[in-house]
């Protein structure tokens, strides 16, 4: 059981009611001073998103968002939503990842700059995802 797109989404954008949390390869913004680790980024790096996603799809059931038809698809082999890591250096926002875990009633969305986004309306969604983060060998922050 889980909600519409509705519930999630007004148009394309993610309701106002949510909060983020971020998920970086890094343990906040880079800022321009170290803006040059952009480019050092490893394809073994930029695969510890496919981990992290990895590792939520094996405790809590995942919903793949199709903003093009509003609605939510479940998946059956998570590693099929996955670019690979060529593909993913030249996506545009229109080919972003996101995900909806409806156990927790939340949203993990990729964006810009090897981040991706946890969009969540009660903290507790964070304390059960960290483990995660953290396996993965990535970090957050607000």
């Amino acid at each position: 059981m889980g909600f519409s797109f509705n519930e999630y989404f007004d148009d394309f954008e993610v309701k106002d009611r949510f909060k983020k949390e971020f998920i970086s390869l890094w343990t906040g913004w880079l800022g321009k001073e170290n803006s040059h680790q952009l480019d050092e980024v490893t394809e073994s790096d930029w695969s510890r998103f496919n981990s992290l996603i990895k590792l939520i799809f094996k405790n809590y059931r995942m919903q793949i968002v199709d903003l093009r038809e509003r609605k939510l698809n479940d998946i059956n082999k998570i590693e099929e939503t996955f670019s690979n890591y060529k593909d993913s250096m030249n996506k545009t926002t229109d080919k972003f990842s996101i995900y909806v875990i409806p156990e927790l009633e939340c949203i993990i969305s990729e964006d810009w700059d090897y981040t991706y986004i946890i969009w969540y309306t009660n903290k507790t969604v964070i304390e059960k995802l960290e483990p995660f983060i953290e396996k993965s060998g990535l970090h957050h922050f607000s």
